[in-house]
């Protein structure tokens, strides 16, 4: 028989060979498409994880920082009071319980991984600007921290005269602590708005 016979001319090959890559080229084009939407559902699955873990971290943050200046304005009213009326007590400080840094780990993990890059760019400088200022106020406080530890901390134990001179006037540095504390809750009201 020969080659035409049995189909297998050159005709015959050339035809199969074309169904044969035609067949490869659907193939590896389906399975790129599959890719490529399993790869675009992963990454949408991840923005929405990320996203979730924002807003919760965030509703957290402004849960926490009210509490905080809500703390701090009340400590300063109240000893503004009293020395309004001429008593002497001890000045209002904020000694922060627990960590002294918020938790920042659902935005590192935006930007870590990437997500971040999806968000609207007006939403990126919005979120990085908060975070930045977040992490910078707390930074402030923990600065002030190691005054309150050594100054403030161990004076509460002698009573209200370890904070003032003869005179009955507070020593300067307590006067300036009060300032700073009085900053740090207006930064964390700033950071609410």
């Amino acid at each position: 028989m020969t080659d035409q016979a049995n189909g297998t001319g050159a005709r015959g090959r050339f035809g199969r060979g074309i169904a044969e890559l035609l067949i490869i080229f659907v193939g590896v084009t389906a399975a790129f498409l599959v890719e490529g939407y399993r790869d675009e559902f992963d990454q949408y699955e991840r923005l929405r994880q990320v996203t979730d873990g924002l807003i919760t971290e965030l509703s957290s943050h402004e849960l926490k920082t009210k509490e905080h200046a809500d703390s701090i304005a009340h400590r300063i009213g109240a000893w503004a009071s009293a020395a309004a009326a001429g008593h002497r007590t001890i000045p209002g400080f904020y000694h922060m319980r627990g960590g002294q840094h918020p938790p920042t780990a659902g935005w590192e993990a935006a930007v870590s991984s990437g997500v971040a890059g999806l968000f609207e760019p007006t939403l990126q400088l919005e979120l990085g600007y908060y975070y930045s200022e977040l992490v910078g106020v707390h930074d402030n406080y923990v600065r002030r921290l190691e005054f309150i530890e050594r100054e403030i901390l161990p004076r509460t134990k002698v009573g209200p005269e370890a904070f003032y001179d003869s005179m009955g006037q507070l020593l300067p540095q307590f006067d300036v602590e009060m300032d700073l504390l009085a900053d740090f809750g207006h930064d964390l009201n700033r950071l609410r708005e």
